[in-house]
């Protein structure tokens, strides 16, 4: 009788784990701890009634979830962590709420997360939310066989653009919102500091917005060369030759008029101060987790403008319509495509910088 009882006992949990996904198992790779990843297997997401599932397709690898790996916001990070927040897929389930989805559909998640009611959610500045968070930070990431996602923040993937296109969605609005808020006008001189993956977007963008001539900046030659590829009129190698003198050169002694920090770099600041033009513009996009020092003298002597910028707000859709028209270019872009459970190596890659990578795309 007692078996009776534990078979019947164990068919109801097989059943109700079927139908709530609860014993339903998927693999993930997972933060442990700085530079400690692991594939692990756990339970596939739940969604609630105004959320979707989508089974990721690729998931894309930033350079914020570099700086997580190396130990970067140990104080918001819940170990362990599933990573991850550039991602396109197919909708596998959906809430009873979300009416204007339906499975099988291809779709992009806006990663981020706003309380809707803060000062600057009021203001439509959602993406400074005070109660911000952001998917692969604050919640469980794309670095997933699965992800689930408020419905409102899927967007349907164009036809014609593939999923591998779609997945760079996320970094492209990222540059455009820097572009936005830089002011970029037909005819601007725009230095951009940085030809990363970000960096190499915000080229993109900033030709596609009418920039006359773009001065490409990075340590690393091979980036340089991609950047001229992708619309930089002139590619400078700052360790061999001095942007400013170059940027003075190019505008008659005046400066470049923007100017748009993407690299992180302490000393990229105040480059930029000093290769921009009286009453320009600067916007500092890249993110540096080091004290930065800066000559605000020359600042106050130039009335230099310098703000943040900070992901998006309504760009998802601008960068997929761009997509759609082939105006923006990702697969230029994209230089490794590898198997989820080839994730570790991937970090260890990128964090090394081998193998000239620029995007490196997972793939569960």
């Amino acid at each position: 009788m007692f078996k009776n009882i534990l078979k019947e006992a164990l068919f109801l949990y097989f059943i109700y784990g079927l139908k709530s996904g609860r014993g339903i198992c998927m693999i993930a790779l997972r933060l442990h701890k700085p530079r400690s990843l692991r594939i692990d297997e756990v339970h596939k997401p739940r969604i609630n009634s105004d959320e979707i599932l989508v089974k990721v397709v690729y998931s894309g690898i930033c350079g914020s979830d570099l700086h997580l790996y190396r130990g970067a916001l140990r104080d918001r990070v819940k170990y362990p962590a599933i990573l991850g927040h550039e991602l396109s897929g197919v909708v596998a389930e959906v809430g009873e709420r979300v009416t204007w989805l339906r499975e099988g559909d291809k779709v992009v998640v806006n990663p981020v997360l706003s309380c809707g009611s803060c000062v600057a959610c009021m203001a439509g500045r959602y993406n400074v939310c005070l109660n911000f968070k952001i998917m692969g930070v604050d919640m469980p990431g794309a670095f997933a066989e699965y992800v689930k996602a408020n419905g409102v923040k899927a967007y349907r993937v164009p036809e014609g653009v593939s999923l591998r296109e779609a997945a760079l969605t996320e970094p492209f609005s990222v540059a455009m919102h820097a572009c936005r808020r830089v002011g970029i006008e037909p005819g601007d001189v725009v230095a951009i500091i940085g030809q990363g993956p970000i960096g190499l977007c915000v080229t993109q963008v900033a030709k596609h917005y009418g920039a006359f001539s773009i001065i490409a900046l990075d340590v690393l030659d091979e980036r340089l060369e991609t950047a001229k590829k992708l619309g930089a009129d002139e590619i400078i190698n700052p360790v061999k030759i001095d942007p400013v003198k170059v940027a003075k050169r190019l505008t008659g002694g005046v400066g470049v008029d923007k100017v748009i920090e993407a690299s992180g770099s302490p000393d990229a600041l105040n480059m930029a101060v000093r290769m921009v033009k009286p009453g320009g513009r600067i916007v500092v996009l890249g993110l540096c987790f080091r004290e930065v020092k800066i000559d605000t003298s020359l600042m106050v002597f130039k009335e230099v403008e310098c703000i943040g910028s900070r992901v998006y707000l309504d760009e998802f859709s601008r960068t997929l319509r761009l997509f759609s028209k082939g105006y923006l270019k990702a697969e230029p872009l994209i230089t490794h495509e590898l198997p989820l459970r080839d994730g570790v190596r991937a970090f260890k890659m990128l964090d090394e910088r081998r193998g000239n990578a620029i995007k490196v795309l997972l793939k569960p």
